[in-house]
């Protein structure tokens, strides 16, 4: 009997270290990566109404290097991000809806320190709630970031009558201004997409002026309606314009002209013009209604020798100053010598 109650007993303790030993044996969870742990999770994660689509942006995680790796292990860096996208009352049943490589360098965009992209596939009057979550190099993903819920609605047409004004380092910007709307005013720079207005926030005028330009270089803007309703602004989609600012002031006319016969040249001087980006000057001969200019480049000097004047009674002589890119003054008095008595 002893020796049956001791069987069993041994039977019995083998069944349990059988299980014991099967559990422990289970297949384990990768650990997360130090990388991935360190660098933290995801807690910015918002959407924005631009340019009449959803865009979605959060700040991207840093890269840290584990302190120690095991031998034969790679470095867990961070290679991009899965998002996951599902109805606003589903977040449990999040499935997946794009996946971001840092290395491709498409579907999304850097501005502002954050990363953006955009979901097209939206329908009015719907909830949409979005999460993302990091993957290193090795393919192992990080922890979900918070929830981004949007609840969509379709938004504003593209403004009216965007036009563009060119000056000097100077663009002017105007568009139809309509009631209930504000505006948002992007330029393009390296034809690189912008996300972030030049406007720090929505403007409720139909003029922006964008200043310290440089002049014959080419500019594109984007106008973009916004509806300032609810928590979450509407954005519509914008209207390119493109503009080249440039110098278009001239310098002023040069004063104090004077004309003299000495000999058989005429010396023409006049006051010196103060503006920075003065090229020189042109002197014209006027003979009756017609006005000659004497000099091929500009002079650089305020004097000028007319050596091949006419055999007049009387000559007449204005200077005009001409800056670096081209533009030319108003003509200065005329002065008048007299040839012959």
């Amino acid at each position: 009997m002893l020796k049956r109650n001791i069987s069993v007993c041994n039977v019995l303790c083998v069944a349990f270290c059988l299980v014991l030993a099967l559990s422990s044996c289970g297949k384990k969870d990768n650990p997360m990566p130090v990388a991935v742990a360190k660098a933290g999770v995801i807690g910015d994660l918002r959407g924005e109404v631009k340019d009449g689509v959803l865009f979605l942006s959060f700040t991207p995680l840093a890269t840290i290097k584990p302190e120690k790796k095991e031998p034969g292990e790679g470095e867990a860096k961070i290679a991009g991000y899965r998002i996951f996208k599902g109805c606003g009352t589903c977040l449990g049943d999040l499935q997946p809806f794009r996946t971001i490589s840092l290395d491709e360098r498409k579907g999304y965009t850097l501005a502002g320190n954050r990363l953006y992209f955009y979901d097209d596939d939206l329908v009015p009057g719907n909830e949409y709630a979005y999460r993302v979550y990091p993957v290193t190099t090795r393919g192992t993903r990080g922890e979900a970031s918070n929830a981004a819920v949007v609840a969509w609605e379709e938004p504003p047409g593209p403004p009216g009558s965007v036009k563009a004004t060119e000056s000097d380092a100077r663009v002017e910007i105007s568009w139809t201004k309509e009631d209930g709307y504000l505006y948002n005013i992007y330029r393009y720079d390296n034809d690189m997409y912008p996300v972030i207005p030049l406007n720090p926030r929505p403007v409720s005028t139909s003029l922006y002026m964008d200043a310290g330009l440089t002049n014959g270089r080419t500019y594109v803007y984007e106008v973009r309606k916004v509806i300032q309703t609810g928590e979450m602004p509407r954005e519509g989609e914008g209207v390119k314009v493109s503009a080249t600012p440039g110098d278009k002031t001239p310098p002023g006319a040069p004063m104090l002209v004077r004309a003299e016969k000495k000999g058989n040249t005429i010396v023409i001087t006049w006051e010196a013009n103060t503006e920075t980006d003065l090229a020189g000057y042109n002197v014209y001969r006027i003979m009756g209604s017609q006005a000659v200019k004497l000099n091929s480049v500009p002079v650089k000097e305020n004097t000028f020798i007319d050596k091949n004047a006419p055999d007049h009674r009387f000559i007449a002589y204005h200077v005009t100053a001409v800056d670096t890119v081209g533009n030319e003054s108003q003509t200065s008095q005329e002065s008048i010598v007299i040839m012959k008595e």
